[in-house]
C-alpha cells in the first residue's frame, strides 16, 4: 500500500486504503458536481440537495473504480499472483501485486479485465438512467455511465502504465517472445501519450483555463514517470534475472546469545561495528534478531538491566531469505519492509546478511557494465 494511506478495510485477503491524495480529488469532484452538474441536470434542485448528491456520486464513482481494481486483482489471483493491497489515490487506484505475470496471458488477463469492469458498471448504470423516472436518480446514474465508459476508454489507451499498455505489452511479448523489447515499446507509448497530456495541458494554460490545465498537465507528469519507472524495473529485472542472494550475500555471521545484557551490547557490539541489527543465536538456531529501533523503544534507564531476550524481535516475526531465492525477490522484501539488512538461513543455519547498501553495489557495478 502507498505511503502516507490510510487503511479502511480488507476484502478476501486484500487490504483497501486511501491515500492522503484522494481527499483532494474527493473535494474537487463533489464541488464540480454539486456546483455545475447537478443545477444543470435538476433544474431547481436546492443547493444544499446538490452537494449532498455530489458528495454521493463523488463516493459511486471511486466505488466503480475499486471495482476496477479489485477486477485486476482477482484475476492476478486467479492466475497464481499474491494481490496484497489497494490503494486509492488522486489519479485513481492502484492494485499493489506481488510480482509481474510470468506468462503473456496473465499480463493480457490481468490487464483487460479492469476496463471490462468499468464498462459493465457503465451498462448497468445506463440502464439504470434509462429506466427510472425520478430525476436524482437518474442524473447521478447517467454521471456514473458516462465517467464509467470514460475510465474504461482511458485506461485502455496503448501505453504504460494504463492498462492498455499493458495489454500492448502482453501482446508483443507474445509475438516476439521477448518482455525487454515489448516493455521498451509499452513504455516509449506511454510517454507518446504522456507529452501528449502535456501540450494539451499547456494549450488549455494558454487559453485561460489554469486549472483544468494544470490538472491534464500534472497527468502527463504522472504517466511519464510511471512509463519511466516501468521500463527501469523491467531493466533491472533483467540485469538480476539470474542473480541469487547467494552471488553476493555479506558471509558475516557475528551472532548474540539473548542473555547478553543490552549495555553491552551497544558498547561491545553495535557502536564499535557500526551495526544496526545483530541477529540472536541459541544453540546454533536463529530464535530473533535485536535491532536499533528495538533499542530506541527501550528507556535509557532500563538499558543498564535488560537483555537482548527482553527487547528482540522473535523468529517469527523475522523476515529471512535463501542463498538460492533470486535477488530481485531480496530487493523486494527490503523495500516493502523498509528494511536496511536481513538474514540469510539455509534451513535455521545463518548463512550471512544481505544489506541494501551490497544489493546497491551489486546494482551499480552491473550498471557501468552494462551486464
Amino acid at each position: 500500500m502507498l505511503t502516507n494511506s490510510i487503511r479502511l478495510f480488507r476484502v478476501a485477503g486484500i487490504d483497501v486504503g486511501v491515500h492522503y491524495s484522494w481527499l483532494v480529488i474527493f473535494g474537487l469532484v463533489t464541488y464540480s458536481l454539486g456546483v455545475g452538474y447537478f443545477p444543470r441536470a435538476v433544474p431547481g434542485i436546492p443547493a444544499a440537495e446538490s452537494w449532498i448528491l455530489g458528495a454521493i456520486a463523488a463516493i459511486l464513482l471511486f466505488a466503480s473504480v475499486l471495482l476496477h481494481e479489485l477486477a485486476h486483482s482477482f484475476m492476478a489471483k486467479a492466475r497464481g499472483l499474491d494481490a496484497k493491497s489497494i490503494t486509492l489515490f488522486i489519479f485513481g487506484g492502484v492494485s499493489n501485486l506481488a510480482g509481474e505475470a510470468k506468462q503473456p496471458a496473465t499480463e493480457f488477463l490481468v490487464a483487460i479485465v479492469g476496463p471490462l469492469t468499468s464498462f459493465v458498471i457503465a451498462g448497468a448504470s445506463y440502464l439504470v438512467a434509462t429506466t427510472v423516472t425520478e430525476p436524482r436518480i437518474e442524473a447521478t446514474a447517467s454521471y456514473l455511465a458516462i465517467i464509467n465508459l470514460l475510465l474504461g476508454a482511458f485506461n485502455l489507451i496503448p501505453g504504460f502504465p494504463l492498462d492498455g499498455g499493458r495489454v500492448l505489452r502482453s501482446v508483443v511479448w507474445s509475438i516476439t517472445g521477448n518482455l525487454r523489447r515489448a516493455t521498451d515499446l509499452a513504455a516509449n507509448m506511454g510517454k507518446l501519450v504522456a507529452y501528449g497530456f502535456l501540450a494539451w495541458g499547456f494549450l488549455r494554460l494558454i487559453d485561460g483555463d489554469f486549472l483544468g490545465g494544470a490538472w491534464i498537465a500534472l497527468i502527463g507528469w504522472f504517466l511519464h514517470s510511471a512509463a519511466s519507472s516501468s521500463l527501469d524495473q523491467v531493466i533491472l529485472d533483467t540485469r538480476l534475472r539470474r542473480v541469487r542472494v547467494g552471488d553476493i550475500v555479506r558471509p558475516d555471521t557475528f551472532t548474540v546469545p539473548p542473555g547478553l545484557p543490552v549495555a553491552q551490547l551497544i558498547d561491545e557490539v553495535l557502536l564499535p561495528a557500526n551495526k544496526r541489527a545483530v541477529p540472536v543465536q541459541l544453540d546454533g538456531q536463529l530464535i530473533g534478531m535485536v535491532t536499533l529501533s528495538d533499542l530506541v523503544k527501550l528507556p535509557a534507564e532500563q538499558r543498564l538491566t535488560a537483555r537482548v531476550e527482553e527487547v528482540m524481535g522473535g523468529r517469527t516475526g523475522v523476515i529471512t531469505v535463501r542463498p538460492s531465492d533470486p535477488l530481485s525477490h531480496a530487493i523486494g522484501l527490503l523495500s516493502e519492509h523498509d528494511f536496511e539488512q536481513m538474514p540469510v538461513v539455509e534451513g535455521e543455519r545463518l548463512i550471512g546478511m544481505l544489506t541494501r547498501a551490497d544489493v546497491m553495489h551489486q546494482l551499480l557495478l552491473r550498471e557501468a557494465l552494462d551486464v
